[in-house]
C-alpha cells in the first residue's frame, strides 16, 4: 500500500511526472531523459535516480514490471496513488512558486562586489551566454512536444528577463 501522505521530493516528483508524460519506460531511460535536460543543475545522476525509484516502487507509487524476452530492464508505471501524489505535487501552489535554487540569483550579490572592470567582463559574458540559452532554447520549441514546449517557453521566459536585467546593468554600468 502505498504512503500517499509523504511528500515526494522534486527528483521522486520528477521521475514520476516523467513516467506519466511519456508512458512506461526503464530507470535507465527515465535518467537518460534527465541527462539530456538544458538545465545544468537537473542531471539525475545514476546515484540519485535509481535509489528514487526505488523508494517509489516500495511505496506502491509506480510498479516495476518483470523483465521479458531476455532483458534485464524492467518497465516503469504509474501506479493509481503514483498518478495521485503526483497530481496532489504538481497542485501546491505554495511549492510551485519557490524560487528554488537559483544560480543566477545566488551570483548576483557577488558580483555587486567584483571591481567594475570585473564586472564589464562579466556582463559582456553573461549577455554572450544568454543570447546563446535563448536561441538554444527557440531551437527546441520547434521538435517538442506540447506538454515540452510549456517547459522549454517557461525557460525562455527566465533566460529572456536575466537578459533583460543584464542589458540594464551594461545601460547603468554597474550590476
Amino acid at each position: 500500500m502505498a504512503k500517499v501522505e509523504r511528500n515526494l521530493t522534486n527528483l521522486e516528483a520528477a521521475i514520476l511526472a516523467e513516467i506519466e508524460h511519456f508512458g512506461p519506460q526503464t530507470a535507465f531511460q527515465v535518467r537518460s531523459s534527465f541527462a539530456a535536460s538544458l538545465s545544468l543543475e537537473w542531471k539525475g545522476s545514476a546515484g540519485a535516480v535509481y535509489p528514487a525509484v526505488a523508494r517509489l516502487s516500495k511505496d506502491g507509487l509506480i510498479l516495476s514490471s518483470e523483465p521479458m524476452g531476455g532483458r534485464k530492464a524492467r518497465t516503469l508505471s504509474l501506479t493509481r496513488s503514483g498518478r495521485a501524489i503526483l497530481t496532489k505535487w504538481a497542485m501546491d501552489a505554495g511549492a510551485a512558486i519557490s524560487v528554488g535554487v537559483d544560480p543566477f540569483r545566488m551570483r548576483a550579490s557577488l558580483w555587486a562586489k567584483l571591481p567594475r572592470s570585473e564586472q564589464r567582463l562579466l556582463l559582456l559574458d553573461l549577455e554572450r551566454e544568454l543570447q546563446r540559452s535563448v536561441a538554444e532554447l527557440e531551437a527546441c520549441l520547434a521538435s517538442v512536444d506540447s506538454v515540452e514546449a510549456v517547459r522549454i517557453n517557461l525557460s525562455l521566459h527566465v533566460q529572456l528577463t536575466r537578459l533583460a536585467q543584464v542589458r540594464l546593468w551594461k545601460q547603468q554600468g554597474v550590476v
